[in-house]
């Protein structure tokens, strides 16, 4: 009862910790953009480039100092059994640095490069952008319809339901067309006013469309900067793994949303049923996903970092359904 009476009180001012936190993150995402020239960092699946894998014992720190001497930018990874025990080293570098690669390898163990004792991958850099791009549109569209059909469950204007399938397949349409083909200076300016028309149709027609909308906005961004201030390069798999994080972050705030607007109880009891039920849900992902990262994670492999971003994410999920959404919905609720 105490802690009921004290969430009633200040619930609205909880709000401002995920103002606070989001503005930070896009104050952040604009310094790396500006940095950078993109809103990750991008491995070589992504940017393309070659990389070399060979089974030895020699340690990752030898070769680097080695390899460092004629290049500068490359990178390594061990490839461990789950006793600790390094198995393989994964050496990778621009796709035009391939060969001196190669030469610096084969001087440095004192042996060729073969097919027996070694593997080696290239992913052409015009490959990897076109790949990109068309990831990035993927997860724009994935979001915005993720949006649109949340409006359709929560509103109940039939005019403006079909306004909004409208403008989505519009908005689908420019992504998929001319989105990262036309200036974009002209692209940002029309994905702004398209985002900004949808916003303001969900804002003054379904609240708690808004609420889930921006929750889900919130949480990817919040993961895009926390992914980027500890240096993890993204690759394709990790894009994948941001597509999974939008329906995760989706399951509870609908959950949290139905509950309040269909209530039969009093608010408050609505809003805690809804977490205990939703809280087990993330944390039954949370354990199993953990379980799984401690037993990838000695061997390097591409599942290490959807299993790290989705445990990002799903901490993230916790924060922004549990203080912005429910916070945002047990105003509307009480004002409605």
């Amino acid at each position: 009862m105490q802690f009921e009476k004290w969430y009633d009180k200040n619930y609205k001012k909880l709000l401002v910790l995920p103002v606070i936190i989001l503005t930070l993150s896009l104050i952040y995402m604009g310094f790396f953009y500006f940095q950078t020239g993109d809103i990750i960092y991008k491995d070589v699946s992504l940017t393309g480039g070659t990389t070399i894998t060979i089974q030895t014992e020699i340690p990752s720190e030898d070769l680097k100092n080695i390899i460092s001497q004629s290049l500068t930018d490359f990178e390594i990874k061990t490839i461990s059994n789950n006793a600790g025990n390094q198995l393989e080293l994964m050496v990778t570098v621009k796709e035009s640095e391939t060969e001196t690669l190669e030469i610096i390898l084969e001087d440095f163990l004192g042996y060729n490069l073969t097919s027996k004792n070694s593997s080696k991958e290239t992913t052409s850099s015009s490959l990897s952008a076109d790949f990109y791009k068309q990831l990035i549109i993927a997860v724009l569209l994935a979001f915005f319809w993720m949006a649109a059909v949340v409006f359709l469950i929560f509103s109940k204007d039939r005019k403006t339901k079909f306004w909004i399938i409208l403008i989505n397949i519009l908005f689908g349409y420019f992504l998929g067309k001319f989105f990262l083909t036309i200036n974009p200076i002209i692209s940002v300016i029309i994905f702004l006013a398209f985002s900004i028309i949808i916003i303001r149709i969900y804002i003054k027609n379904s609240v708690p469309s808004f609420a889930i909308m921006l929750s889900a906005f919130s949480n990817i961004l919040m993961m895009l900067a926390i992914v980027d201030l500890i240096g993890m390069k993204i690759s394709t798999a990790g894009i994948v793994a941001f597509l999974m994080i939008i329906g995760y972050s989706v399951d509870t705030d609908i959950l949290l949303t139905t509950r309040l607007l269909k209530k039969k109880e009093n608010t408050n009891t609505a809003l805690f049923g809804a977490f205990k039920t939703g809280i087990t849900m993330t944390i039954t992902s949370i354990i199993a996903i953990t379980t799984a990262l401690i037993v990838v994670l000695p061997f390097a492999s591409v599942l290490n970092q959807i299993f790290t971003i989705l445990l990002i994410g799903l901490f993230l999920d916790l924060f922004n359904t549990w203080i912005t959404n429910a916070s945002i919905i047990k105003w509307y609720v009480e004002t409605r």
